[in-house]
């Protein structure tokens, strides 16, 4: 048995070192003319993308007036205000939200306290909320940090947040341009693009 594999095994290796010299080969769309390798091109022709969809809602923190000249309770926009920017391509619907001063008081994103009514932030847009009498104040000078909130503090997620050590007297801190780097000592622009 074990001579039928050896003269098997010698068999088989003269096939293949006899392919070798005669110049027989294994190929895989793949071939030779006089040991000079050659191979085929292919291309791969894209197909259409689809349009993606809208980025999601991506709601920030983006201008707020926390040293008004008149009194901080009131209404918009004499009093204390803070404004939202949505720089997705998605409208998000903030009602229940709140926004903390550094003291833990806060405001509610409720209807009432939204100028126009509407909690609803549309894509590329703007949503004011002002401080209604709510025990939430920004302080004017000193230390201070702004917090959005998708609901309770305790219970919500951090959205956004903005930390600030003094401001001037009726001029806002905003992001300029809208949702980018934030700033001090900006004409007020609630409901509109920052300047």
């Amino acid at each position: 048995m074990i001579r039928k594999i050896k003269m098997l095994f010698v068999l088989i290796s003269a096939i293949f070192i006899g392919g070798v010299f005669t110049g027989a080969y294994f190929s895989d769309n793949v071939s030779t003319t006089n040991n000079i390798f050659t191979a085929g091109t292919w291309a791969v022709t894209p197909s259409a993308s689809p349009t993606p969809p809208p980025s999601p809602a991506s709601v920030v923190l983006n201008e707020y007036m926390p040293n008004p000249s008149g009194n901080d309770d009131d209404p918009m926009p004499q009093g204390e205000w803070v404004e939202l920017y949505n720089n997705g391509g998605t409208a998000l619907d903030v009602d229940g939200w709140r926004i903390y001063d550094a003291a833990g008081a806060y405001v509610p994103i409720i209807s009432g306290n939204i100028v126009g009514g509407s909690t609803v932030v549309p894509a590329g847009g703007y949503l004011v909320v002002y401080r209604n009498r709510y025990s939430f104040s920004l302080n004017n000078s000193g230390a201070e940090t702004v917090y959005l909130y998708d609901g309770d503090i305790g219970s919500g997620t951090l959205v956004d947040s903005h930390s600030y050590s003094g401001s001037t007297e009726d001029k806002t801190w905003a992001r300029v341009p809208d949702g980018g780097g934030w700033s001090d000592g900006h004409v007020k622009t609630p409901g509109g693009p920052n300047v």
